[in-house]
């Protein structure tokens, strides 16, 4: 059937699978000594410090476009991906599936919605809900995989359409003194994304252009069902990545130079 539907879209362009080599593009995480003065800031003992970083986040995320070089962010949107690779190697899919020039727009149309801060004997709980309009993922694939007896070794370019992207995000960490200063670390980074809708295109999944359109169909009508199989393996690969990207940003920025002290 369609090389089983083109492995169903190689699994939706590797997002469920059991080894991962991801290469995230490399940022220098320089020690900041003071931020500008047109980053905003909240007090530590502000009543309404949770609305205050509300308002904090919002204002920088449209600036998170172009990259804010003071605080050690890069340009994210467009966000370049890199390169990466996922294996299968067990069950009726084995082999390796590979991306490249993985780009992806509309991050710094991000909204966010709510924020609630808890500060206590220098533990950190935060709870962030936020959305984007709408993401546009693309890039470029390769394949060497094997389903059941069958050989695939599709190649060709991809993109994913995502609208009313929402996330709900629950970092937990601590505060720990150095070098005159009080810095943040993450212990534990939960997400749980959610897709108002998906469209899925990409070529080269089979020879026949015709049969390639009757895949991408079956994608489209389905990707819920494929999303929602696909979520827990594609957040235990990528939230220790994002974990330990937080972690680095903040061992570079004073958590007081942001939260300060009243």
């Amino acid at each position: 059937m369609g090389r089983i539907l083109g492995a169903v879209a190689l699994i939706l362009m590797a997002g469920s699978c059991l080894a991962a080599e991801i290469e995230l593009p490399p940022v220098e995480f320089k020690p900041v000594r003071e931020i500008p003065g047109d980053i905003p800031t909240c007090r530590e003992g502000d009543i309404n410090i949770s609305e205050c970083i509300k308002q904090g986040l919002q204002q920088i995320t449209p600036r998170m476009k172009y990259g804010i070089s003071e605080l050690n962010i890069p340009p994210l949107d467009p966000f370049e991906m890199g390169k990466s690779s996922y294996s299968y190697t067990s069950g009726l899919l084995q082999g390796r599936i590979s991306m490249k020039n993985v780009v992806v727009h509309g991050l710094s149309e991000g909204i966010v919605d709510k924020v609630n801060f808890r500060l206590k004997d220098g533990r950190v709980r935060m709870e962030i809900l936020s959305h984007v309009p709408q993401m546009f993922v693309e890039g470029f694939y390769k394949a060497d995989i094997k389903l059941n007896d069958l050989k695939l070794n599709p190649k060709g370019a991809f993109n994913i359409t995502m609208t009313d992207v929402a996330m709900r995000a629950r970092p937990i960490g601590e505060l720990y003194e150095r070098d005159g200063h009080t810095y943040l670390r993450l212990t534990k980074l939960e997400t749980e994304p959610k897709v108002g809708d998906l469209k899925f295109y990409a070529n080269g999944l089979v020879p026949d252009p015709v049969l390639n359109d009757v895949i991408l169909d079956f994608i489209n009508q389905y990707w819920r069902q494929l999303y929602q199989a696909m979520l827990p393996e594609t957040l235990a690969t990528w939230q220790p990545l994002i974990l330990k990207s937080t972690n680095d940003f903040f061992a570079a920025l004073p958590f007081d130079m942001l939260v300060t002290k009243n």
